[in-house]
């Protein structure tokens, strides 16, 4: 399913398959974008899909011409001493010199803004620098060269204020990925002494040792006792687990209390904290329709707000109703305000500081598609087995045939068991155990798979298992209850056993949220039986359940249920891939199989149910962000074409129109990284 780009030739990072990602180090498409920019980081290749059409990165490279923080801090430190400069202009004294002051000041904060601007002019590439740099020259060129200055100033701060935040944002966004260090300690095969290697170079099976505190490079199997680590950065649970000998201990973990001895299982690449780096990297990757709506909005509405800016000059001059300076004033106004970059840099930062913060939480969303579609959820669907339920089971009930006592069919029961592997099999041993219940050891015993046990002790026999084992066997049972286990003693049916799995916690109150989030319906999917079903049901309290399901046949019911809605189906198991294909978005509970979330829309790396509906919540903050930004946006830059159409508007204004705008909107995006969810 995932097309991955190892052309050394293709410039692919524009890709609409949610799965295309380019990992090839060499190849030009990378997103470190190395041999697009210039000295400066200033991208100007056209194929380079990591700019809009109006210039500016959304993507992996930084913005705002690749400049760190230390940079935008030094032209903000050169744009305030321009500043002061600029205000000796209107000192009497210096009065004489204010066109060279102005001028001045104009080349040294707009340097950048103006090469950047005429560069692009030279490609008919109208994007924001170009227009500013349009405004400033044609505000000397009419006398104007306060307010030529004026618009040089703003805009340099105002860009470099807004690339402070983003780049702000984008380093916190890297800390939440940077769970995986560089590094491993290996242990040499030779002479046993450890030796610290790139992570990168460690193959499968080689033994390493992580200290305390350090965090676990791969993926790798415990080889020592046990170990207890902290799982936060890939679970968001802030208690620490045992990891027994024999189990994975997964990258991005941290050791505590003792070293831990392993060998690797996966490589670098493959490894737990690899998949949850790669999932937040890519999901700026899958813009959602409001993304690409403002993206083919700003295609279509550059153009036709340069031709208005011409017709708002060339019609009043033309007619004499004003003069030329007066009609170019109001054109150069015009057409500062008019950039619609506010729109196209504060919305996809929306869903990238949303994103963001969501992973911090726990909640890993693969793109902005799949928070609109999140937003406005209508049915909420689950798999039962390790979703509403904890996969655990216990003895619910047991129905007595005869002269039997409960304690006996279980004693019966458990010593059939006592040498089976199988779940089922194992409850009725804990379940023995734990009511004090001593099972005799079975002289003989035979084990029929898929259907159950025969076991003798002396001269009695005892037959356990399900219904198909008995009617091979030819013993009578009652009319069928649903029992996930019977029991006969010399060949007489004698009673049987109900199981059912225990009931997550938090499931009922996890429902109950979703409802409260605008989640019109809930249905549970399950192969188990009706009786089970409808039991687990009742208790979460799901609306709706399927019972006695295959794979196959829980696609047809997710595929009839999206036509109520836009549908969410979470579950955690390989066989429920499908499942979470098939439905608008799938919810894949905790690291799951590497299918399930290979195949999910959204990951709930915290396990538990609550983590949906706090999905749900932050993608509806998400979408309330995108829509105040977009009419805020919309609103000032109406109020401001018409005022500078009709002649209110200074050109100041209009740079607040665009630059201003622009960072209001950025900053109240940015807010969501602070949005504890």
């Amino acid at each position: 399913m995932s097309e991955h780009c190892h052309d050394k030739e293709c410039h692919c990072h524009e890709h609409e398959h949610e799965h295309e990602h380019c990992h090839d180090e060499h190849c030009s498409c990378h997103h470190e974008h190395h041999n697009h920019h210039d000295e400066h980081g200033h991208c100007h290749d056209d194929h380079c899909g990591c700019h809009d059409h109006h210039g500016h990165c959304h993507e992996g490279c930084a913005c705002h011409g690749g400049k760190d923080s230390d940079d935008i801090k030094k032209d903000l430190i050169t744009a305030g001493i321009c500043a002061a400069v600029f205000a000796l202009s209107f000192v009497p004294v210096f009065e004489p010199f204010a066109f060279w002051i102005c001028l001045a000041v104009t080349i040294i904060a707009g340097r950048e803004t103006l090469t950047e601007g005429f560069r692009d002019l030279m490609k008919f590439h109208f994007g924001e620098e170009t227009l500013m740099s349009i405004a400033v020259v044609a505000a000397f060129i009419i006398g104007e060269h306060i307010e030529g200055t004026m618009v040089a100033l703003l805009f340099t701060i105002g860009e470099n204020l807004e690339g402070l935040a983003v780049d702000r944002s984008k380093k916190n966004i890297a800390a939440l990925a940077d769970i995986r260090p560089d590094t491993a300690n290996v242990v040499c095969k030779d002479d046993g002494d450890i030796e610290v290697v790139p992570a990168e170079n460690v193959e499968i099976g080689t033994e390493i040792i992580i200290k305390v505190g350090e965090r676990v490079p791969l993926d790798c199997k415990v080889l020592d006792e046990s170990v207890m680590a902290d799982a936060s950065a890939l679970t968001g649970e802030s208690l620490p687990i045992h990891i027994e000998k024999g189990e994975i201990l997964k990258a991005g973990c941290v050791v505590l209390g003792s070293p831990a001895r392993c060998e690797t299982v996966s490589g670098y690449g493959d490894s737990a904290a690899a998949r949850i780096i790669e999932m937040v990297e890519g999901a700026a990757a899958k813009k959602g329709a409001t993304e690409k709506f403002i993206t083919r909005f700003s295609e279509i509405y550059t153009p036709i707000v340069i031709v208005l800016a011409v017709l708002v000059f060339l019609v009043p001059w033309a007619f004499g109703w004003l003069d030329f300076s007066e009609a170019a004033h109001r054109a150069l106004v015009f057409l500062v305000s008019s950039c619609p970059c506010a729109l196209v840099l504060s919305i996809p930062l929306a869903y990238f500081a949303g994103i963001g913060a969501a992973s911090k939480s726990g909640v890993i969303i693969k793109g902005s598609e799949y928070c609109e579609r999140l937003a406005n959820v209508k049915n909420a669907v689950f798999d039962k087995t390790g979703t509403l339920t904890s996969g655990r089971l216990r003895v619910s009930e047991i129905l007595l045939a005869g002269e039997y006592s409960e304690e006996e069919i279980l004693r019966y029961a458990a010593a059939a068991e006592a040498l089976s592997d199988h779940p089922i099999a194992k409850c009725v041993v804990e379940e023995a155990q734990n009511r004090g219940i001593e099972s005799p050891a079975a002289d003989k015993a035979s084990e029929i798979a898929g259907e159950g046990v025969t076991v003798s002790f002396g001269e009695t026999s005892v037959v356990c298992g399900n219904k198909k084992l008995f009617d091979h066997m030819g013993i009578a049972l009652p009319e069928e209850n649903g029992a996930n286990l019977y029991v006969a003693v010399d060949s007489v049916y004698a009673g049987c056993i109900f199981l059912e799995d225990t009931v997550r916690e938090e499931s009922g109150e996890a429902i109950a949220m979703l409802k409260k989030l605008g989640v019109e319906h809930s249905f549970m999917l399950t192969g188990d039986n009706e009786h089970a079903a409808a039991k687990i049901a009742k208790e979460c309290g799901v609306e709706g359940f399927y019972a006695s399901l295959m794979p196959e046949d829980k696609v047809d019911k997710i595929e009839e249920i999206k036509k109520t809605g836009t549908t969410v189906f979470t579950g955690d198991g390989i066989n429920d891939a499908p499942v979470l294909a098939a439905a608008d978005i799938g919810a894949a509970m905790g690291m799951g199989t590497d299918a399930a979330i290979e195949s999910a829309d959204i990951v709930l790396m915290k396990g538990g149910m609550s983590a949906l509906p706090k999905a749900v919540s932050i993608a509806k903050k998400i979408m309330a962000c995108v829509r105040q930004n977009v009419i805020f946006i919309m609103a000032v830059k109406v109020a401001v074409l018409i005022l500078g159409a009709l002649g209110y508007a200074p050109i100041w204004l209009a740079v607040f129109a665009d630059v201003g705008v622009c960072l209001l909107t950025v900053l109240w995006s940015l807010r969501l990284l602070k949005i504890k969810f």
